[in-house]
């Protein structure tokens, strides 16, 4: 029963992506380079967290932090730009 609400999920994701990407497509959105920025700083974020997650708790240095804290804030900036920019 389980694997059919994951499958039922996963069919979801999918044609919601598509939609997605194809009125991104049509606006130009997919050109900018304000998302290409976006995409580069969420996955930067994710890569330093799964990082981070790997270490210690009592090792990792404040300045891990302040990075983390700082691609965040980043991303929800260049997001906010795109959503200013093609507005959906």
């Amino acid at each position: 029963m389980g694997w059919l609400v994951a499958g039922a999920f996963w069919l979801f994701i999918v044609w919601h992506s598509r939609e997605k990407a194809a009125e991104m497509a049509a606006t130009g959105e997919l050109r900018s380079p304000l998302y290409w920025i976006g995409a580069a700083l969420a996955i930067g974020v994710l890569a330093l967290s799964m990082f981070m997650a790997t270490m210690k708790p009592g090792t990792i240095a404040p300045a891990w932090w302040l990075l983390a804290v700082a691609l965040f804030v980043a991303t929800l900036l260049i997001r906010r730009a795109l959503r200013w920019r093609f507005p959906h």
